[in-house]
């Protein structure tokens, strides 16, 4: 992709153009209300388990694989929403456009159940939040450097990216209430999605990286509910 293409790139930045993150922001939003009116609390086990926060003994007993997915949109308190939705806003208002919608989506969601399945096959812990689809955005702004190598402004969005994903992974190994596996594999299953979806904008990538990277995200996937399962002792009927 030539130079000329950052002019195409920019003129996608349009506001009518970023519904999808707002629509986000927005449920994130009301999910967090939703609890505070229910429960009186975003912040205690019993009622986050309830809302549908990852954890994975109720993924196992209970075949309540949906966590994969809500856990992305619950917040353990103020100040983490309110982290993740400047973040989710800001970045969101800037890649979704370069994307388009529907890829952006896709990648949002690719990635939080990437993350949260990362943290199920690892992790004991409750765990929720928008950050597993936030650190598969980091990786996309990575990713499409490396697809559109002219461009000069995802080479420097890049830099930004992946000093702020490498920092973060830092202060998850850290930080012990963080869940670094959620961040490690929501920035994993985001760069394999980014290399298969791209955007609108041709590319030199080639069919067969595609689907390497769409058959690594279906191994993951696998292996990561193989290992959830099976390093706990339980058998693998809970899939079904």
């Amino acid at each position: 992709m030539k130079n000329k293409n950052f002019e195409e790139i920019k003129k996608l930045f349009t506001w009518n153009q970023t519904l999808v993150s707002t629509v986000l922001v927005i449920l994130n939003l009301i999910m967090f209300l939703w609890m505070q009116i229910t429960y009186g609390t975003t912040t205690e086990a019993v009622p986050l388990v309830e809302a549908g926060a990852n954890f994975a003994p109720m993924i196992i007993q209970g075949g309540e694989w949906y966590r994969l997915i809500t856990a992305a949109f619950i917040h353990i308190g103020a100040a983490h929403l309110l982290m993740n939705l400047v973040v989710l806003f800001f970045l969101g208002i800037e890649l979704e456009p370069i994307m388009g919608s529907w890829r952006f989506i896709i990648l949002y969601f690719v990635s939080a159940i990437g993350g949260n399945l990362m943290s199920f096959a690892f992790s004991n812990s409750i765990s929720a939040g928008s950050s597993t689809a936030l650190f598969g955005m980091f990786a996309a702004m990575l990713v499409l450097s490396y697809v559109y190598p002219d461009n000069r402004y995802l080479r420097q969005r890049s830099m930004s990216m992946g000093f702020v994903l490498l920092l973060n992974v830092i202060l998850g190994m850290i930080n012990q209430g963080v869940d670094n596996f959620g961040h490690i594999g929501g920035a994993l299953f985001g760069a394999l999605i980014t290399l298969i979806l791209q955007t609108p904008l041709k590319s030199d990538i080639k069919i067969s990286h595609k689907v390497i990277a769409g058959a690594a995200i279906i191994v993951l996937a696998f292996f990561f509910v193989y290992y959830g399962f099976t390093s706990r002792g339980a058998g693998l009927g809970g899939i079904f």
